[in-house]
C-alpha cells in the first residue's frame, strides 16, 4: 500500500510548493503599494518642488547664463556670469511673458523672483530677460513648459482605483481571497490525487 500511494506525494508536495510561492508572492506585491498609498506622504516630493522635475527655462549669452525655474506660479531666477559662472547680484532682470512686462526682484539669496499667474497656465510660454548689470546689458530668450502638475499623481492613482480607494483594508481582502482560492484549488487537487477517478 505505502508503495502505491509513494508517487502521489511528490507531484502533491511539489504543487503544494509552487501554490505557495505564487501566494507569497503576491502578498509582497499587494502589501508595498498599500504601504506606500498611506498618508500619501509627499514630505520627498515637496522638498524636491523646486528641481528637475519643475517647469524651467535656461538660456545664455556671452555675458551672462540665466535659468528660471517655476513653483506654484513663481519663477526663482538665478543668473550667472556666462564666462565664470560668478552669481551676478543687484541686477536689473525685466521679464517679458507674453504680453506680460514686470521687472524680477532681487532676493536676499542672490536670486530673483517673478511672480505671476500667467505662470500657472499649462503650455508653451514664451519668455524673453532683458537683464542690466552695471553698464552691460543683454537679451536672453527662452520657451518655458508648463506642465499639469496633477496629471502625474492622478495616472499614478488610476492603478488602484479597482480597489475603490479603500486602502490597506482592501489589499488583506485581497490576499485572504486568494490565500482561500489557493487552498481550495490545494485541496481539491490532494483529493483528486488520492481518489483518482475509475474508469
Amino acid at each position: 500500500m505505502n508503495h502505491l500511494n509513494s508517487p502521489s506525494k511528490s507531484p502533491l508536495a511539489l504543487l503544494f510548493l509552487v501554490q505557495a510561492a505564487i501566494f507569497l508572492v503576491a502578498l509582497a506585491i499587494s502589501i508595498s503599494p498599500a504601504r506606500a498609498g498611506e498618508g500619501h506622504d509627499h514630505g520627498e516630493a515637496a522638498s524636491t518642488a523646486v528641481g528637475v522635475g519643475s517647469p524651467r527655462v535656461a538660456s545664455h549669452s556671452d555675458l551672462f547664463e540665466l535659468v528660471g525655474i517655476v513653483d506654484k506660479g513663481e519663477m526663482t531666477l538665478y543668473l550667472d556670469r556666462h564666462a565664470s559662472n560668478e552669481p551676478v547680484l543687484g541686477a536689473k532682470i525685466e521679464v517679458q511673458a507674453g504680453a506680460i512686462t514686470e521687472v524680477a526682484l532681487a532676493q536676499a539669496d542672490g536670486t530673483y523672483r517673478f511672480a505671476h499667474p500667467v505662470l500657472t497656465q499649462v503650455g508653451s510660454l514664451p519668455l524673453s530677460f532683458t537683464v542690466t548689470a552695471g553698464n552691460q546689458s543683454d537679451l536672453l530668450a527662452g520657451d518655458l513648459e508648463i506642465t499639469d502638475p496633477h496629471a502625474s499623481h492622478a495616472h499614478d492613482d488610476t492603478a488602484y482605483l479597482w480597489l475603490g480607494g479603500l486602502g490597506w483594508p482592501a489589499y488583506v481582502a485581497v490576499g485572504a481571497l486568494a490565500a482561500l482560492a489557493l487552498l481550495t484549488c490545494t485541496l481539491i487537487t490532494a483529493r483528486r490525487m488520492r481518489h483518482p477517478a475509475r474508469v
